[in-house]
């Protein structure tokens, strides 16, 4: 994942995280760093928020049609 790739994303978009520390996850994107490097998610059904930087190595996909409102 090239380091801007993070910036199509934005905050209440849901995405699906794979691979990142060899967990699968779902979740609200709730910030991105302005450089587009690194984003935060709420998780799904968990109280958890998770820092996810592109040098995780982490694919991330948006979840079509899903946006939390706010």
């Amino acid at each position: 994942m090239h380091m801007d790739d993070f910036g199509r994303f934005v905050r209440g978009d849901s995405v699906a995280v794979e691979g990142l520390e060899g967990l699968n996850l779902t979740g609200i994107i709730e910030e991105v760093a302005p450089d587009g490097s690194v984003f935060w998610i709420r998780e799904d059904g968990g109280m958890s928020r998770r820092m996810v930087h592109v040098t995780d190595g982490a694919e991330v996909r948006r979840i079509d049609g899903l946006r939390a409102a706010g």
